[in-house]
């Protein structure tokens, strides 16, 4: 007895390969995020974005840091003890951005912090939050509130890479969480409202992108 043998049709073939690689792509367009933009999403929601990837408007250097933009990104890597200051000032947000640290170094993401510089001590505001970058600290390492929460997990933030940070600020809870994962919650009531900051120390290399924001309350003096 024979069986017919049909030979397998290319055309059905090559036309479910080209659907895989059509799907392929949409799923991995999902996952992509353009670049110091916001979402339509995100703009529905009331997200701000703190910066465009070309300019730093809208941040006032502090002291003797020098802040510049480099293939999309807020980076200091030259001048002394320095900050970045928000022009604005926030109470209850919901603050995003990514960073990169360099080996053994030491950075941070000033909440309501104060418009004056800290005297003595260029590298920080006078008051205000500093949630922690820097894995050698002994006490206060990466994820905590320096001198005020500490973190709830240990985090170690692999150098020259991107990480992420989300940081939820509302009355006096502190909520952050590193690459997903939450690091920090906790309590206090001293700072009210301020500037946002970014910090830079002398011979080191520190640099952000994605930098937005959500106001939860009303920006004071708005």
């Amino acid at each position: 007895m024979k069986f017919n043998q049909s030979k397998p049709e290319m055309g059905g073939a090559s036309h479910r390969f080209a659907g895989a690689v059509c799907l392929l792509f949409i799923f991995g367009s999902f996952g992509m995020a353009e670049t110091n933009a916001l979402s339509a999403d995100e703009k529905s929601k009331g997200w701000r974005l703190l910066f465009d990837g070309q300019s730093i408007s809208g941040w006032t250097p502090e002291a003797d840091a020098r802040w510049q933009v480099v293939n999309g990104t807020i980076t200091s890597s030259a001048g002394g003890d320095g900050w970045l200051r928000s022009k604005d000032v926030y109470s209850d947000f919901i603050l995003q951005c990514d960073f990169r640290n360099v080996p053994k170094g030491n950075s941070g993401i000033f909440l309501r912090a104060t418009k004056e510089t800290k005297a003595g001590d260029p590298s920080n505001p006078a008051g205000g939050y500093e949630l922690q970058i820097n894995n050698e600290d002994p006490k206060w390492a990466t994820g905590s509130i320096e001198d005020y929460i500490q973190r709830l997990v240990e985090v170690n933030p692999t150098p020259g890479k991107w990480h992420h940070y989300e940081v939820e600020v509302r009355g006096d809870r502190i909520i952050a969480h590193l690459d997903g994962k939450k690091s920090l919650d906790g309590r206090d009531p001293k700072f009210r409202s301020g500037h946002l900051g970014l910090q830079h120390h002398k011979g080191m290399t520190i640099s952000f992108r994605n930098l937005k924001l959500k106001p939860l309350t009303a920006v004071p003096g708005s």
